[in-house]
């Protein structure tokens, strides 16, 4: 009997080290993440004040916080434990709203812990909210 729980303890220690050793390797491999779980870019001329509104996988809201953001002034914030230290891909919904609602948008987005999405306002472009996702 003892010699099968010695056997059952060094399975487990194998496991736990395997399980370790691939997540320290992929950190290693994959670099550092991007600190920032997104980024509001104002490229207007005008200010404006844009709300950001993030759903995860299952629609629940998850953040929701209102900037005013000035010519060329930027803000941001930081990610979430969850994603900073993920080893996949997480789904989340980009719920951005311009100017309390005179334009609103609704974005899926793709991220996993060396992607940022960047939010760029401009009422000069076709498109005054774009998205782009900056990847290391």
């Amino acid at each position: 009997m003892r010699n099968f729980e010695k056997i059952l303890l060094l399975l487990l220690i194998i496991l736990v080290a395997a399980f370790v050793g691939y997540n320290v390797l992929i950190f290693l491999l994959g670099g550092p993440a991007l600190p920032n779980f997104f980024e509001i870019r104002n490229n207007d001329a005008g200010t404006h004040e844009v709300t950001v509104e993030i759903l995860d996988s299952y629609n629940s809201s998850m953040f929701k916080e209102s900037y005013k953001l000035y010519p060329d002034e930027r803000a941001s914030e930081a990610k979430p434990f969850d994603l900073l230290y993920s080893t996949g891909m997480k789904n989340y919904t980009f719920r951005i709203t311009l100017d309390n609602g005179v334009l609103e948008e609704t974005i899926p987005v793709s991220l996993h812990r060396c992607s940022t999405p960047i939010i760029v306002i401009d009422w000069n472009n076709e498109a005054p909210i774009m998205i782009m996702i900056e990847t290391v």
